[in-house]
Parts: C-alpha cells; sequence; structure tokens
C-alpha cells in the first residue's frame, strides 16, 4: 500500500443499518497511510462490517489490502481462481474464450464462510468489477443482534450446542463427489451453534447455514436439522439484515463471526457479474 494520502483523523463513516456496519467515504486504499488502514480492521471487528466505494483494485493489490486484517486463506475450487493469484477467488457468470471464468453460483445460500474448516473464515472481502445494474445483492445478517432478541430461556436451550458441518454437503450442492484427497483435506468439523467475538466476547448465533450442517451434536435428527431451520429463519429476518446494492468499484468486508450473509439472483442470460473474493483464516470458534 502507499502512504499518507489519508489520514484516520479524516474517516467518514455512515452506519449500514441500526448499530451494524460503516460505510467508510474518504479513502483510498491504494494510498491510504498505515494508521488509517490499521483502522479499517479496528472498524470491522467492532461494527461487522463495512463498505468502501470507488476502489480500484488489481488481484495483487486486493490480497495486500486483505492481508492487513490477518491470514488470507486459500480456496478449495482453484479452477476459479485468478491465475497465478490463488487467493484471489473469481465470482462471475463471464465466458472468456468458450470457458466460465468463475463460479456464478457462488453464495447464494445463506452460510458463514470457510465454516467447514477447523479454523473458518474471520473476514470475507469482496471487490466488484463489474456489476447488474438489478438484482445481485450481497445480505449479510448481524447475528449478535439476532442472538440478543432471543428471549433468555431460548438462549439458555441453545447456548453450549454444536452444530455438524460436512464440506461433503457443499459440494453435493455441485453435484460433486469429494476426491479422497478433498476428504483428508476437509474432514468434518464441530463448530458451537453460539459463539464468542473474540475481541469483545459478545455472542452471535453462529453454526448455522443452509449447504453444510449435518445437524446437531447429540440431537437426532429431523430435530437437529429442524432447530438450524428454526434458528436460521429467526436469525434472517428484515430487522437483522443488511442488503448491500453493488457499485463497481466497492470493496464491502465483513466479520464472519458474528455474521451470516447470502448473494441474491440475477438475470445471468441479459447481465454479467465480476467480483473478487479474498478471505482471512480466523481462529477455532470458541
Amino acid at each position: 500500500m502507499g502512504s499518507t494520502a489519508a489520514t484516520s483523523e479524516q474517516l467518514d463513516t455512515r452506519p449500514l443499518i441500526g448499530s451494524f456496519g460503516v460505510e467508510i467515504t474518504g479513502i483510498d486504499v491504494r494510498t491510504a497511510d498505515r494508521e488509517t488502514l490499521n483502522d479499517l480492521a479496528t472498524a470491522v471487528a467492532h461494527h461487522g462490517a463495512f463498505v468502501l466505494r470507488g476502489q480500484r483494485l488489481n488481484p495483487d493489490e486486493q490480497v495486500d489490502f486483505t492481508s492487513l486484517f490477518g491470514e488470507p486463506a486459500a480456496n478449495p475450487q482453484l479452477e476459479f481462481t485468478v491465475p497465478d493469484e490463488p487467493k484471489v477467488f473469481v465470482i462471475s457468470n463471464k465466458v472468456v474464450d468458450g470457458k466460465p471464468i468463475g463460479d456464478p453460483e457462488a453464495g447464494t445460500a445463506w452460510h458463514t464462510d470457510l465454516n467447514y474448516e477447523r479454523r473458518p473464515a474471520a473476514y470475507t472481502c469482496l471487490h466488484a468489477l463489474e456489476v447488474p445494474p438489478e438484482g445481485s445483492d450481497t445480505l449479510i445478517a448481524d447475528t449478535c443482534a439476532a442472538w440478543n432478541a432471543l428471549p433468555q430461556e431460548r438462549q439458555r436451550q441453545i447456548d453450549g450446542l454444536k452444530v455438524h458441518h460436512s464440506y461433503a454437503n457443499l459440494a453435493a450442492r455441485s453435484n460433486r463427489t469429494l476426491t479422497e484427497e478433498e476428504r483428508r483435506e476437509y474432514p468434518d468439523v464441530f463448530h458451537p451453534l453460539v459463539r464468542r467475538h473474540p475481541a469483545d466476547g459478545r455472542k452471535a448465533l453462529w453454526g448455522l447455514s443452509t449447504t453444510t450442517p449435518n445437524g446437531i451434536v447429540d440431537m437426532p435428527n429431523p430435530a437437529g436439522k429442524e432447530l438450524i431451520r428454526e434458528l436460521m429463519e429467526f436469525a434472517t429476518q428484515d430487522q437483522f439484515v443488511y442488503r448491500h446494492k453493488w457499485q463497481v468499484g466497492d470493496i464491502l468486508v465483513w466479520d464472519n463471526r458474528c455474521t451470516l450473509h447470502r448473494g441474491t439472483p440475477f438475470d445471468k442470460g441479459k447481465y454479467i457479474r465480476l467480483v473478487h473474493r479474498t478471505w482471512i483464516r480466523g481462529e477455532e470458534p470458541v
């Protein structure tokens, strides 16, 4: 990154929805000073998400920017990563020379990123290069607010439960069967349904997903899956959800430890979407 074009004192913010998330204006991340960039890391840990408009990052610059928040994580599907930059995943329906350059269906169901790994993603960064004029919004649910809205008796019932996640379930959504190498690389994991944020200990309804869970540990199905579905519906009510309407040049960063997210449909026969995604490796959830 560059230097001295913007300082933390110049940051201007506005809330995205209620007390969740902020839009930050007045900086260019390519030229912002280190203090300003560090403030961005503080902002996402505190607010759960931030938006920057009008940015222009190449893949290497995006990895550099993402590294401000921690260790960039790799992508399982290397066929949809940027050539020579496997940490940048391409979400797109664009076809070049008869070949899709990205995954057009990535992230269309509610989930948290890398929840099938022992150390799920802490942060996700999306950078928009081409956006449809309608559709393709990104929805982010504030799962701390959802937890706080639950009755205390319900909180006591579910706090301490664990969710069984399997990467095989995610692969099956794309009609894929895991290779033996993938089975070794991504064994099933068991994560808390309610987790504490490492920054300040706040609790979030977290182990939810429509893609990876097999159910609740020590709870027979269908009761376990029904509980996940019920809590998912509760946490993704409109009152808890920020809807991001994309513009070219947007950077959207969110904290997976206190959110759920998904993308919305658009007319893929009429419009092109091209977004670059990077991840930051997180810690084991507690």
